[in-house]
Formats: structure tokens, C-alpha cells, sequence
């Protein structure tokens, strides 16, 4: 029996995580289960290996000022409900509940037939009933991997595809090249709707080009419709002159970004980008209100200032692509700082990311390193991780508890020091669920 917030979410947590199966026909039997709720609204999905959290914040934030904005991401930072809201605010316990009492038989059934569903997959079709019931006008879904067979596909009349980047990750499942990655990703093309691609380096775009021709949509390249400049950064607001877009009016303004970090340059960019599209689309978009929303943006976990003196900044970069540009923001905001300030990194990492990679990227950077293990199935475990630092000779500790080597770090640095803690979101997890955000 489900009935309690209780039931629901160990129900839920007993299906497999990792078991990927090709397909879409379990989500698909869902979805027809809970009455297709997935044709009653819109969508954007958003796709890609780096950047589609912070495309997404951009997005919810300017058009959540006149739609009701559905969000569907994963993983969330906190909490099973964190991966679904509506106006902000995630799905209520009661109707995780409800929702999750209507999957079951359907759940059941598949589980009978060897085809069982996994978390993902359920947590989408809860989230497509969801949005429905509350009645919503666009709903941002942030794809989970690749895109063609991802289980977010069905969700929604896609109006605009989004992809952010391409880079070698989920090798196990995507594919070992860059190519056969992209070849996924782009799978999330919609015909007749426009593919927004982001900054175009790193992405090969021959695949795109022949996805987009089989399918008649439109490709739209973000570097030739859309440019913006950094203009200056603090640890406030960044600031960007937009020279170039798709949206009227926009040209010449300066607009200030609510999210830390010079790298939301290009998110920015694709951000704009896919506005300027759907405002094609018949969307109501006024310059006064894009840059209200780009002002007011958050998004937790990326690049986040959660105290200072010393500087306590979080960053959810899980793969070497998104190490590298962190890495140059360490340097960047260190300019802020004193002369003589340390820069300790609280990292750790999932067994299936190139630990040694992600650690060397960032030890020109680092004074010191303390090094953790997550609570996950998933995680590296604190000896390898340990092995990985040994073998690049880096100044390390070794402390198997999250909390306390936050707290290390804090407790061993000057009220000019920076800490970064990074390598995962479910180590960023950490530092929200024990307080150090403020």
C-alpha cells in the first residue's frame, strides 16, 4: 500500500537507477496509464553534456514573469520533489503520492513482462501528470542522457530543442566518440520545431545537419544569431553587452546575470538564443522583462556563493569539460581576493568519471585538496580517489566524511581563502543538507 509521502518515496527508490534499457515503451505505457497527460501542454528539452541547468534557470527566470513554467531536472540538489515544480515550487507530498498510486499497477505489469521501469522513467511519467494537473503553459525539460531514447522525449509538443554542448561523457552508454554521443544527443530534434545549438565548439555539426534533414526541423547556431561580451564580474552579478540577437530590441543593451561565473557566457548566449525563437513562436517577450529575469536568475549548486571569509563557493562540475572552465574561473575570481590568499578544493567524484583528469585540471589552481567520499552507490571510493592524488604528487588529506572536510577547510583557512567544493552535485548535496549555506 502507498499511503504516506513514506511509502511513496521508498517504492520509488526500490526501482533500479542505473539499469538503463534502450527504448520508450515503458515511460510511453505510463504516460497512455495516466491518461497522456504529455499532449496537453508544451515543451523545451534541453540537452547536451554541460550547461543545461543553467540554460534552464535562464529560461524559467524571463519567461516564469508571464507563463506558468513547468521544470523537470536531474539530478536534483536536494530531495526527490526538487526535480519537479511548477512556479518555482516543487511538486507537494500528496501528490507524489497520488501520482505514484496511479503508476503502480502499470509499474507492476512491466516489472511482470522483465521490462520494469527505472526511477528515472517513473519520476518523468509523475512529472508529465503532474504539469498537467496544474495546468501549464511550457514545461523546461532538462533531458537526462543522450536525448533520442531518453524518457524525457515523449514529454510535450516540442516547440524548440536546445542543445548546450557536446563532450565525451556516459561513454558506457552514449558512445566513445564525440560523434556517436552527438549522434544521441541530437536525437532530440522535433520536426518542424527550431534546434537551438549553443556555442558551436566541441559540437560537430554535420550530425545535427543530417538529424535536422531527416527530420524538417530548422537548425539555428547560436554563434551566428546571438553575441554577447563579458563586460565586468564580482561576486555579486556578472555584466554582458549583448551585440548581436534574434530578439528585438535587445541590441546594445547591457544586461546584468544573477548566476556567479564567467563561463554562463555561452549559457547566456543559447539562452538568448532559444528566447528569440520561441518569441518567433508567438511567446510574449519584451526586452524590459528578459532583463529583469536575467537579473533576478538563480540556480543552486553552480558556481554559488555560500559565505565569505573565507570564500565558500560550490560547483557541480562532474567531467573534465566542465573541471576546465571551472578551473578558469578559480583563477578569474582569485583576482578578486587578496594577493595571499590559499585556495583549498573539497572534491570527490562518481566511479565512472576520469577522476586523475578532472584532479590535474584543477591542482594549478589549488593550494591543497581534501579529499572525500560521497554517501552514493555510485561514488568513488576514498582509496581510489586518494591513489588519483598520490600519483600527481598534490598536497591532499584524506577525510571520509563530507560534513567534516567542509568543515576542515573552513577551519583551516584565513578569512581570505577560497574553498571550492566540487567533483560532483551530490557533493554539493552535501554542503546544502548540513548548513554551510549560510
Amino acid at each position: 500500500m502507498i499511503d504516506s509521502l513514506d511509502d511513496a518515496l521508498t517504492y520509488i527508490k526500490g526501482l533500479p537507477k542505473v539499469d538503463v534499457k534502450p527504448g520508450l515503451s515503458r515511460v510511453e505505457r505510463m504516460l497512455v496509464a495516466l491518461g497522456s497527460p504529455h499532449r496537453s501542454y508544451h515543451s523545451v528539452h534541453i540537452g547536451g553534456s554541460n550547461g543545461k541547468g543553467s540554460v534552464l534557470a535562464l529560461l524559467r527566470s524571463v519567461l516564469s514573469d508571464s507563463l506558468r513554467i513547468g521544470e523537470y531536472v536531474s539530478p536534483p540538489l536536494i530531495g526527490f520533489a526538487g526535480r519537479i515544480k511548477v512556479d518555482g515550487e516543487m511538486i507537494p507530498d500528496e501528490a507524489v503520492v497520488r501520482g505514484i498510486k496511479k503508476l503502480r499497477g502499470t509499474i507492476e505489469g512491466l516489472k511482470g513482462e522483465g521490462n520494469g521501469p527505472t526511477l528515472f522513467e517513473v519520476a518523468t511519467g509523475l512529472a508529465s501528470w503532474y504539469f498537467a494537473e496544474r495546468g501549464v503553459d511550457l514545461v523546461l525539460m532538462e533531458v537526462g542522457l543522450g536525448g533520442r531514447y531518453d524518457a524525457t522525449r515523449p514529454i510535450g509538443e516540442s516547440v524548440t530543442s536546445v542543445v548546450t554542448s557536446v563532450d565525451l561523457e556516459h561513454r558506457d552508454i552514449l558512445g566513445d566518440t564525440v560523434e556517436e554521443i552527438a549522434g544521441e544527443i541530437a536525437g532530440i530534434g522535433t520536426e518542424g520545431a527550431p534546434f537551438v545549438l549553443g556555442p558551436s565548439e566541441g559540437i560537430p555539426l554535420a550530425i545535427f545537419e543530417s538529424e535536422c534533414e531527416d527530420k524538417g526541423c530548422e537548425i539555428v547556431l547560436t554563434d551566428e544569431v546571438t553575441d554577447v561580451e563579458l563586460r565586468d564580474f564580482n561576486w555579486e552579478r556578472s555584466r554582458f553587452e549583448i551585440n548581436r540577437s534574434n530578439i528585438e530590441g535587445l541590441v546594445g543593451e547591457t544586461v546584468e546575470l544573477g548566476l556567479l561565473g564567467t563561463y554562463q557566457e555561452r549559457n547566456l548566449a543559447t539562452a538568448l538564443t532559444a528566447l528569440g525563437e520561441l518569441a518567433g513562436e508567438g511567446y510574449p517577450l519584451t526586452v524590459p522583462g528578459v532583463k529583469k529575469g536575467l537579473r533576478e536568475v538563480s540556480w543552486e549548486g553552480r558556481f554559488q556563493l555560500l559565505r565569505r571569509e573565507p570564500w565558500l563557493v560550490v560547483d557541480g562540475a562532474h567531467n573534465p569539460a566542465a573541471v576546465s572552465l571551472l578551473a578558469k574561473e578559480i583563477k578569474r575570481y582569485g583576482l578578486l581576493l587578496s594577493e595571499d590568499h590559499r585556495t583549498t578544493v573539497v572534491f570527490s567524484a562518481l566511479k565512472d568519471k576520469p577522476v586523475g583528469e578532472m584532479l590535474e585540471t584543477l591542482s594549478p589552481v589549488t593550494d591543497r585538496f581534501i579529499i572525500t567520499e560521497i554517501d552514493n552507490p555510485r561514488a568513488e571510493r576514498l582509496k581510489k580517489l586518494g591513489e588519483a592524488a598520490e600519483r600527481l604528487s598534490l598536497d591532499y588529506q584524506l577525510e571520509p566524511s563530507p560534513k567534516e572536510a567542509i568543515e576542515l577547510a573552513i577551519n583551516r583557512s584565513k578569512r581570505s581563502g577560497l574553498i571550492l567544493v566540487t567533483g560532483s552535485l551530490y557533493l554539493v548535496r552535501e554542503a546544502f543538507i548540513h548548513g554551510f549555506a549560510g
